[in-house]
């Protein structure tokens, strides 16, 4: 648990568009999930703390057409408007936290020339050579020649920001914690990609340790009681928002 500190400003969540994927995927060991077409939303989150703007994920870009067509990507407004619609560039956001490396969340890494990347080392470390079976959820584009500023373990990052570690999905994931004057928020990223993981306990389907990602996710509600007597709110990665 963090040391009492500042607290972030604004948090807003932005939208990449919309995939489309096996819901075994996202729900492990759920029959009815299986050979069930699910939409995944993409939900990045802009973050104001102290000097930084910062945005957790990066959404699913512009892939492969290869990508586009096995996962049906669609796009009203991506990353780069919801931006514009702040009145913001790329080139205003001074960090970018990735909570894994998969291609659906630092697809629009490359834009942010100007920004700080916070990842867990372990995480950048297994990107560089992933398990075969962990392979194809990695696209090098994304990724290579970005100068991780590499953390280990439970990091503020900004005031009123922490990365914690959830691995299991990856062996290097990370959730998010913000806090915020009258609220808390938990970014879950893939430990909980839609909210009945977390409120089912059901572990994510795309697997890297099963015991270690149903570790993670109970240990979203440790981080939870954080902050008592504010009122919390989690952010699953592919809900709906």
């Amino acid at each position: 648990m963090p040391d009492e500190q500042e607290n972030a400003t604004k948090v807003r969540l932005l939208t990449d568009g919309t995939f489309e994927i096996d819901g075994g995927m996202l729900v492990y060991g759920v029959p009815r999930y299986y050979g069930k077409k699910v939409t995944a939303h993409l939900n990045p989150l802009y973050i104001e703390a102290g000097d930084e703007r910062i945005l957790v994920d990066t959404g699913i870009g512009d892939p492969p057409e290869r990508l586009r067509d096995i996962y049906g990507i669609r796009k009203e407004r991506d990353l780069v408007d919801c931006l514009g619609e702040m009145d913001l560039s790329p080139e205003d956001i001074t960090m970018v936290i990735n909570t894994h490396l998969h291609f659906d969340h630092t697809g629009h890494n490359p834009l942010f020339t100007s920004a700080r990347f916070v990842s867990q080392e372990e995480e950048v470390r297994y990107s560089a050579s992933p398990d075969r079976f962990q392979k194809g959820g990695y696209l090098e584009s994304n990724i290579t020649g970005i100068n991780y500023d590499t953390v280990r373990g439970e990091t503020e990052v900004a005031p009123g920001v922490s990365v914690v570690p959830t691995p299991g999905h990856t062996p290097g994931h990370q959730s998010v914690v913000v806090s915020l004057d009258d609220e808390f928020v938990v970014y879950t990223g893939d430990v909980s990609p839609l909210r009945v993981n977390h409120e089912k306990m059901y572990i994510v389907g795309i697997l890297h340790d099963p015991v270690k990602a149903l570790r993670s996710l109970e240990y979203l509600d440790t981080m939870a009681e954080w902050w008592p007597g504010k009122r919390k709110r989690f952010i699953y990665s592919h809900e709906e928002g």
